[in-house]
């Protein structure tokens, strides 16, 4: 799996969990960019993003995150993606 493909794969999973067929993902984008992201839709999206990808975060790693671009090297790091 190439990084373009964790981030589209990415992508279709932010737009079913925040409801927004509109949303583009970025490296950059934080909760706070998104409305709707709070405690609930966080965790919902993380066991969404586990499921598809085949992988389990631990809460620390998690709580690490601070953007959709260390999101998605953490999936990289996980699936062994190749840049």
């Amino acid at each position: 799996m190439e990084r373009s493909e964790v981030y589209s794969r990415l992508n279709d999973l932010f737009r079913s969990v925040f409801d927004n067929d509109e949303m583009v993902i970025t490296p950059e984008l934080t909760a706070s960019d998104v409305d709707g992201w709070d405690s609930l839709r966080h965790v919902r999206l993380m066991l969404t993003i586990e499921r598809a990808f085949g992988i389990k975060f631990s809460a620390y790693e998690v709580n690490k995150l601070r953007n959709v671009g260390q999101l998605a090297k953490l999936i990289q790091d996980k699936v062994g993606v190749q840049a």
